[in-house]
């Protein structure tokens, strides 16, 4: 079982804390990987989301695409076996 609690960081203001280090971000979460691929568990979405932050291409971008690939390599589909 997961230990993910989003309310637990329902009163921290990211951007806030961002901006006063004048810092900008593009957040992802677990949702946005869920979103598409469904059939993850809450932890297999968060292993996934840290390897797109550590193999991102600052050139390419973080992409729905690069979540599904990343996903996809990681964790291929039950369909695709």
């Amino acid at each position: 079982m997961s230990d993910y609690k989003p309310e637990e960081f329902a009163d921290q203001d990211i951007h806030d804390l961002l901006a006063k280090r004048r810092h900008v971000a593009v957040i992802w979460s677990i949702e946005d990987v869920l979103s598409v691929r469904p059939d993850l568990s809450y932890d297999q979405a968060w292993e996934v989301l840290q390897a797109c932050r550590d193999r991102h291409d600052c050139e390419r971008g973080f992409t729905w695409m690069f979540i599904e690939c990343v996903a996809q390599e990681m964790f291929p589909a039950p369909d695709d076996h």
